[in-house]
């Protein structure tokens, strides 16, 4: 088993419906189902000149990001995302196969770590940034990486944004749970306040669906254990009172 320690300052999520923590906290005692009114996420933060570009997934990410990190001084930066701009990479390709010429625009705009790109350019941060993708438990290895920066940097601070949206069509055969969009946020400093754990996933006994919404649900409930788990590998999260 192999295992990391962190300390989170701060976080927040948004998703269309979910726009504070009292919200929240209703879909974690509603068994995360979320509210039949899907109120807009705000992006208040975004200029509106770069807004006509983003997708509607990125504009959630980066107006967390921007929301979260406003005051804070962050000396690294990870965005995390399972499927990133897939809507629209399927969208480009459409195009293609119909024959049009696939937009230059739009193309920069698919790019796994375009979000990332935007909220540097949003916040004017000279920050480094990396972007990653790990399949289902993508926040997890954002985690791991934000981790290893601030064991060499104690006295640092990691922004992490996880985000992702349900899977479009012709792939959506693909995932059990159709969600909204929704982005994760929070700042990271050194510290002993959560352990995460992980081990090989032995019994095969199936996997959490949507490990970075069982995540935030673990945080709003604020239980000291919980065990997430993907085919590969048994994630344990465990919280130092």
């Amino acid at each position: 088993m192999s295992s990391i320690e962190f300390k989170i300052d701060k976080w927040l999520a948004l998703s269309p419906g979910l726009l504070n923590i009292e919200q929240w906290h209703d879909w974690s005692s509603s068994l995360m189902q979320w509210p039949s009114q899907l109120t807009p996420v705000p992006i208040s933060l975004i200029k509106p000149m770069m807004r006509r570009r983003m997708s509607s997934l990125s504009k959630i990410a980066v107006q967390a990001a921007l929301q979260l990190s406003a005051q804070e001084q962050v000396d690294y930066i990870v965005f995390a995302s399972r499927h990133g701009e897939l809507t629209r990479t399927v969208k480009l390709l459409e195009d293609i196969i119909k024959g049009d010429d696939a937009s230059p625009l739009a193309f920069s705009q698919s790019v796994h770590n375009i979000a990332a790109g935007l909220f540097t350019i949003c916040s004017g941060r000279a920050t480094p940034v990396t972007s990653i993708a790990a399949v289902e438990s993508s926040l997890h290895h954002g985690l791991i990486e934000a981790s290893v920066y601030l064991q060499e940097n104690p006295t640092h601070k990691v922004l992490l944004v996880d985000f992702d949206e349900s899977l479009p069509e012709p792939y959506c055969c693909y995932e059990q749970k159709v969600h909204p969009g929704y982005a994760f946020a929070a700042i990271l400093s050194f510290g002993s306040q959560f352990q995460l754990s992980w081990s090989k996933n032995k019994d095969d006994a199936g996997f959490s669906s949507q490990q970075s919404l069982c995540v935030i649900d673990y945080l709003l409930k604020n239980t000291r254990k919980v065990l997430i788990s993907d085919p590969r590998l048994v994630w344990e999260w465990s919280r130092n009172r």
